[in-house]
C-alpha cells in the first residue's frame, strides 16, 4: 500500500519535472522549497531552503521563463495543460455520484507597483468600520476540485486545477466558467455528473446560461434575499396579439408569505462545537429568472431552496435571514436536497485554500513590476499545493510542544491538513528523491558593462471601469 502511494507521487513529481518548458531542474527545486517552506517571509528567501540547491538567482530566471514572452491565448493553453496534469491528483468517487468543483475570485493586491500593467480596483477586506473593502491591485479566478470526505473531521483539502488573473476587461465570473468548462472536459469526468458551486457572483443569467450548455453540468449557486424570480408559464394557446408572455407570476424571496414548497425535507446536524441543529429545507421547482439578450434564461428550468437553521432543543433561528440556493443544469433532479445542502457548505473549502496559499504558499507576496511573472508565481503556488495534496498520506505528525497533548495528534489515522503536510514534506522528499539534477558550478558572469544604463519603467494608469474621467484621473496622479 505504501510503496503504492510512494510510486504514484513519483510519477506525478516526474511528470511536474517535464511539464516545465524551460530551466527544469531550478523550478522543481523552487516548487519543492515553496511546498516545504515553514519560515521565509519572501520569495527570495526560499533560496535559504535545505531543498534548493542553486543560488536566489534561479528563482527570478524559472519565473522569467515559465512563460516566455506568450501572448494571452498561449498562456491559456498552458494553463491548460497544468491544469490536465493536476487532474490526474483526483481519486475516483467511492460514495459520492458525482464529482464537485468550486469557483471564486481572489485579489492580489498591488496598491505600490505603479509600474505593474492592467491594475484595477478589486475586492479587499477591511476590518476597520465605515471604509470601503476596496485596493489597487489584481484578480484571479481558481477553479478548484473539492475531493470526497468520507470522515467526519477531514481536513478542508481541495485539488487546484486551475488559476487564471483576470484582466480588466474581463468578468471575473465568466472567465471562472470557461476554466470550469475546460476541467469538466477532462478525461478523468468525462461521463459523469459533474457539480460546480458559487457564491452570489455566479448566480447571475450568464453563469446559468453557460452551465446550461454542458448536459454534464449542474450548478449550485446562492442568491441574494432580495432577489426576485418568476413562476413558469402554464403551455395555453396564444389568443391575444403583440409579444407573449415569459413568465408567471412573481417570487419575491423576502416575501412575507410564499406559496407552498413542492418539496422539502429536515436534517439534523451537529455544529463543530456539539450543538445539535436542525435544518430545514424547502424546494420550488421549475422556477424562471430573468435574462439578458445576450444570456437568455427565460426557457432554463431553476429550483430554488430556502434553508433554515434551529436550535433542535429551543426550536430558535440561528440566523435571522434564510439561505436560498439555485440549482440549475439538465441534471438538476438528480440531486437531492440533501446533496445541495451539503455541497454549498462544502464550498467554502475553497476559503481555506486561499488562506493556506497567502498565508503559507507566499501567493500574493511576490513583488515584481512584471504582470507575466506574477502570473507565473500563481502557477508555481498550485503545483506547490497539488505537490502537498499528492503527499498527504505520507506525512507524520510533527506537533509542536504545545500541540502534542491535543487530540489531533493523538489519533494516527485521522488525514493531516495542509499544514501538517507543509511541515513533514522536506522529510518525504528526502526519503524519495527529486528529479531535479544538482547544480553545476560555473565560471562568474562578466555582468553588466561598465557605463550601461538601465532604462526606467514606464508608470501604469490604474483602469477604472467607470465613465467618470475626474475619479480616473485622480486615481493615477
Amino acid at each position: 500500500m505504501l510503496d503504492a502511494i510512494v510510486n504514484r507521487v513519483k510519477q506525478f513529481r516526474e511528470k511536474i519535472y517535464q511539464f516545465f518548458p524551460s530551466r527544469r531542474d531550478a523550478a522543481m527545486e523552487l516548487v519543492d522549497s515553496l511546498a516545504s517552506n515553514t519560515q521565509a517571509k519572501s520569495v527570495v528567501e526560499l533560496s535559504l531552503n535545505p531543498l534548493h540547491r542553486r543560488n536566489y538567482c534561479s528563482i527570478t530566471r524559472s519565473v522569467d521563463e515559465f512563460y516566455a514572452e506568450q501572448n494571452r491565448e498561449e498562456k491559456q493553453q498552458q494553463n491548460k495543460q497544468l491544469a490536465r496534469l493536476l487532474s490526474e491528483c483526483c481519486s475516483p468517487l467511492q460514495k459520492r455520484l458525482y464529482h464537485l468543483f468550486a469557483l471564486d475570485c481572489t485579489s492580489n493586491p498591488r496598491v505600490f507597483a505603479k509600474t505593474l500593467s492592467d491594475r484595477g480596483i478589486v475586492h479587499a477586506p477591511n476590518p476597520i468600520y465605515g471604509n470601503a473593502p476596496i485596493t489597487i491591485g489584481h484578480q484571479y479566478s481558481v477553479a478548484v476540485y473539492l475531493p470526497e470526505k468520507l470522515l467526519e473531521g477531514t481536513p478542508p483539502w481541495v485539488v487546484p486545477l486551475s488559476c487564471e488573473r483576470v484582466g480588466t476587461d474581463q468578468k471575473g465570473t465568466l472567465v471562472g466558467m470557461e476554466q470550469l468548462s475546460h476541467c469538466i472536459a477532462q478525461s478523468i469526468f468525462k461521463g459523469t455528473l459533474c457539480v460546480s458551486v458559487g457564491d452570489c457572483a455566479y448566480s447571475d443569467s450568464s453563469c446559468i446560461s453557460q452551465a446550461s450548455k454542458n448536459h454534464e453540468q449542474v450548478h449550485v449557486s446562492r442568491a441574494k434575499n432580495n432577489r426576485v424570480f418568476y413562476d413558469a408559464l402554464p403551455d395555453k394557446k396564444r389568443k391575444s396579439r403583440g409579444r407573449p408572455k415569459r413568465y408567471g407570476k412573481k417570487f419575491r424571496l423576502n416575501a412575507k408569505r410564499l406559496r407552498n414548497a413542492d418539496e422539502s425535507t429536515e436534517l439534523k446536524i451537529t455544529s463543530t462545537k456539539g450543538k445539535e441543529l436542525t435544518v430545514t429545507i424547502e424546494c420550488w421547482n421549475n422556477m424562471r429568472m430573468r435574462g439578458k439578450k445576450e444570456f437568455d434564461t427565460s426557457k432554463i428550468p431553476l429550483r430554488l431552496l430556502r434553508i433554515r437553521v434551529y436550535d433542535s432543543l429551543s426550536g430558535e433561528l440561528m440566523f435571522k435571514r434564510p439561505m436560498w440556493l439555485i440549482v440549475s443544469g439538465k441534471r438538476q433532479n438528480e440531486l437531492s436536497l440533501a446533496d445541495v445542502y451539503h455541497i454549498y457548505r462544502q464550498r467554502f473549502d475553497i476559503e481555506h485554500f486561499f488562506k493556506f496559499g497567502k498565508n503559507r504558499l507566499m501567493m500574493s507576496r511576490i513583488q515584481t513590476p512584471d504582470t507575466d511573472h506574477e502570473e507565473a508565481w500563481w502557477q508555481f503556488t498550485m503545483m506547490a499545493y497539488a505537490q502537498l495534496y499528492a503527499c498527504r498520506a505520507l506525512a507524520d505528525y510533527i506537533p509542536t510542544p504545545w500541540e502534542k497533548y491535543l487530540d489531533e495528534f493523538k489519533s494516527s489515522d485521522r488525514e493531516k491538513s495542509p499544514t501538517q503536510v507543509q511541515k513533514c514534506f522536506f522529510r518525504i522528499i528526502h526519503g524519495i528523491g527529486t528529479p531535479a539534477q544538482p547544480p553545476k558550478p560555473r565560471n562568474k558572469s562578466i555582468g553588466r558593462v561598465r557605463g550601461a544604463v538601465q532604462p526606467k519603467r514606464e508608470r501604469q494608469p490604474v483602469i477604472i471601469k467607470s465613465k467618470n474621467s475626474v475619479i480616473r484621473d485622480a486615481m493615477t496622479t
